[in-house]
């Protein structure tokens, strides 16, 4: 069982974070969490420091920064990481994903296919859409990703996750 410990000089924060870490069933091989509100110099196999930011230590020297406003999901799968030694760093763009429109799953089509490099043509004859259609829904998708081009959307969608390679 790993034992985590919240350092935060408010009570309320560290209280949201410790529901929101014991939510969780633990690290991936089904081990439960020990989680609980105290101090950096409390033994732990790992801390996390809420402040302007969040920090998460690990005893093993693995570390995650994460921004204030991450999500309890994040922050679980941010400390499971740091228990397997492994570091991580939340990049701006991923705090900033949620300040875009939402991609509708016909755009996430268009999209997986305008990553592999298909034009308007292929795009629309694989989805069985004209290629007038696929011109609008690339444009859509530029729009919402603030791209000014192929590929930069390509590049952002990457990024974010909403294609792969």
């Amino acid at each position: 069982m790993a034992r985590i410990v919240i350092v935060s000089a408010a009570p309320l924060l560290a209280d949201g974070a410790v529901a929101a870490l014991r939510a969780s069933a633990g690290g991936g091989d089904g081990s439960a969490w020990d989680v609980r509100v105290g101090r950096v110099e409390d033994s732990a196999d790992a801390w996390v420091l809420l402040g302007d930011d969040i920090g998460v230590r690990g005893a093993q020297g693995a570390s995650a920064q994460l921004a204030a406003g991450t999500s309890a999901g994040r922050l679980r799968a941010a400390v499971g990481a740091v228990l397997e030694g492994l570091s991580v760093r939340e990049a701006p763009w991923a705090v900033q994903a949620c300040d875009h429109e939402p991609l509708t799953p016909r755009e996430l089509e268009v999209f997986e296919l305008l990553g592999k490099g298909l034009s308007n043509r292929d795009i629309g004859a694989v989805l069985g859409i004209s290629a007038h259609t696929a011109k609008y829904h690339v444009g859509q998708i530029l729009a919402k990703v603030g791209a000014a081009t192929r590929a930069e959307a390509v590049s952002e969608g990457l990024r974010y996750g909403w294609i792969g390679l």
